[in-house]
């Protein structure tokens, strides 16, 4: 089920759809994501007429629309997906979606999906209470520090730790390197620049 503004359930076929589904709702420039999208006709190489289904098609916040195709890294190289995404993506129309892509586990690695995974839950309980404390405290930030110092700071245990996941969510913080959200994950806050 997704959150915000368009909730609906999205359906999926597959553990990786599910997973690159995560990855995509999470990410803050995707706005919506919807599935069932009626096939490209397309002709191949041979010049016989085709239709591909996409799994799902992105609409991102700067209005850009992207198709997407989901397909195991081993099956998408021995198919020339690539290729065939480029093939079709000259036959979209344009009242369709802006471009066309394919995506396999190397672009959800287990990291993205944890953290995704850990977004998602954290936007279903959101408790403005606490992420105004919590962003109080991040306000008053000069340079780095950890999610546990932050929490510790809040006085509000697994509650600051949820609240300051949904402020990275949010874009007040950002994670400094890559991995997962934890306690030990450094943070700073990001600082409006059209404001100074």
């Amino acid at each position: 089920m997704t959150r915000g503004e368009h909730r609906r359930v999205i359906t999926f076929e597959s553990e990786l759809e599910r997973k690159v589904l995560l990855v995509l709702l999470a990410r803050r420039d995707v706005v919506e994501v919807r599935e069932q999208i009626a096939p490209v006709t397309y002709r191949d190489a041979d010049g016989v007429e085709r239709e591909h289904r996409f799994d799902f098609l992105v609409r991102r916040r700067d209005g850009r629309r992207i198709l997407v195709a989901v397909k195991p890294l081993e099956i998408a190289v021995k198919h020339d997906l690539d290729g065939l995404i480029r093939l079709i993506a000259r036959h979209v129309p344009r009242s369709l979606a802006d471009s066309a892509i394919w995506m396999s586990e190397r672009d959800v690695p287990r990291n993205a999906v944890f953290n995704a995974t850990l977004l998602h839950s954290v936007r279903a309980d959101g408790s403005p209470e606490h992420d105004k404390v919590v962003e109080g405290i991040a306000s008053t930030l000069a340079g780095i520090t950890t999610v546990a110092c932050l929490v510790a700071a809040s006085g509000l245990a697994g509650d600051g730790f949820r609240a300051v996941v949904r402020l990275i969510d949010r874009g007040v913080l950002r994670m400094v390197g890559t991995g997962r959200i934890d306690y030990g994950t450094r943070i700073e806050r990001i600082v409006d620049r059209g404001a100074q």
